[in-house]
């Protein structure tokens, strides 16, 4: 069963590749997508967790700007308000954000475990 894992960042040096450099990929990967760099690393629970939040956080907004563009369009002008459901666009930055600083402390973890593999 553990044959059909990817390998973890310190497993990836002895194939070829710089841990240290592989890690420094993840850390990317966690700036663009909260949590598919910390899940690519091998922390397959942390990183699937926090890319649900992220995930989650951008759906919320997504709802919220096609509500206030439906608004917008209805009222033929922009509304005087953030238009409705203006908390579910406060709720998804939160969550958004509350996820991409979790996948930084996640990265730096995995910088420190590249760190200390002696590679």
């Amino acid at each position: 069963m553990a044959a059909n894992l990817p390998p973890k960042i310190l497993e990836q040096a002895a194939s070829g590749g710089s841990a240290r450099q592989a890690a420094w990929g993840f850390v990317l990967s966690n700036l663009v997508l909260p949590g598919l760099g910390t899940f690519a690393a091998g922390r397959r629970l942390e990183g699937a967790l926090q890319l649900v939040v992220s995930q989650s956080g951008f759906v919320l907004m997504l709802v919220w700007t096609n509500s206030f563009v439906r608004t917008w369009k209805r009222l033929g002008s922009l509304p005087d308000d953030f238009g409705p459901h203006a908390g579910l666009c406060a709720l998804g930055l939160a969550m958004f954000f509350l996820a991409w600083i979790w996948s930084l402390a996640s990265s730096y973890g995995i910088l420190q475990d590249s760190r200390t593999s002696g590679l």
